[in-house]
């Protein structure tokens, strides 16, 4: 069933799950800040909308795609929704904003909260997993255009989508960081690091060490998620009620300091390099 669908978000997410999108029919408004991020997805089939407001007129679905919780409520703050519009919001902003969001939207606006795991390759195929909370009822009402981004998952009440991605980033970032800190150990101890990859591919790094080791070889990585949204996702989860002095808290100082240094644009694989080698580098 083809809908009418505002897009809002053109990131390096965002922009591959709206060219699906319009690929597959809908009648897709799309609208970024950076207006020239809508040519691949006009080229697909969208509308490029001059402003947000101008998007979300008499669209059935807004999709929101956005940086933070900032971005997120900024952006939703100056617009006017149609009554009866269903709202999905899809960044990965913690269930304190999404609860934050529901109090500002009017009473007859839908609102699903729908982060997604995967990466820009899996937006590009359709096969993001995403984390949908909210009333079955309002769930299974944008599921349909949802499944053509991914598999959905209905994991509770409103927010429990963002909790549940909060939970998964946690365990996935501080995966990263605990490599790098094992590699680092590993220089320190004169280990060298091929060595020490294949003896951390036999434990329960393993899935983690599969993915980061060729990452880590090339002399190039493209971005795929940004070490700044990393360590925007771990101060989210601190400010959601981990421990202060825990693990959590000790990665976010680790990643912290990479974005201090420059490298926020960077891939997140980034922060492994950094604690290998046992100093923050500059990006450039």
């Amino acid at each position: 069933m083809q809908l009418r669908i505002a897009f809002l978000g053109l990131g390096r997410m965002g922009l591959p799950m709206a060219i699906r999108l319009a690929r597959a029919g809908h009648d897709l408004a799309v609208w970024n800040r950076t207006a020239d991020r809508a040519e691949e997805a006009v080229a697909a089939g969208a509308h490029s909308a001059a402003s947000a407001q101008e998007a979300v007129v008499g669209r059935q679905l807004v999709i929101t795609m956005l940086s933070d919780p900032g971005a997120v409520l900024g952006l939703l703050d100056g617009l006017t929704l149609d009554p009866g519009t269903a709202l999905v919001e899809m960044s990965t902003i913690g269930p304190d904003t999404v609860a934050e969001l529901r109090k500002r939207l009017p009473a007859e606006v839908t609102l699903v909260d729908a982060p997604v795991l995967g990466s820009v390759p899996q937006a590009q195929s359709g096969a993001l997993h995403i984390f949908a909370g909210g009333s079955a009822e309002d769930v299974a009402r944008c599921a349909p255009v949802l499944s053509e981004l991914g598999a959905v998952e209905h994991v509770g009440a409103l927010g429990d989508g963002a909790a549940v991605k909060l939970v998964v980033n946690v365990a996935t970032i501080n995966s990263a960081v605990l490599l790098g800190e094992a590699l680092g150990l590993a220089a320190r101890l004169g280990i060298a690091r091929e060595t020490a990859f294949d003896a951390l591919g036999r434990t329960t790094l393993a899935p983690i060490t599969g993915v980061m080791r060729p990452r880590l070889a090339a002399s190039h990585q493209p971005t795929l998620f940004a070490l700044g949204h990393a360590e925007k996702d771990l101060r989210l989860a601190l400010e959601a009620g981990a421990r202060p002095d825990g693990v959590i808290a000790a990665a976010q100082r680790a990643l912290a300091e990479g974005r201090d240094a420059g490298l926020a644009d960077e891939d997140v694989s980034a922060i492994i390099r950094t604690l290998a080698e046992g100093s923050t580098r500059q990006a450039g």
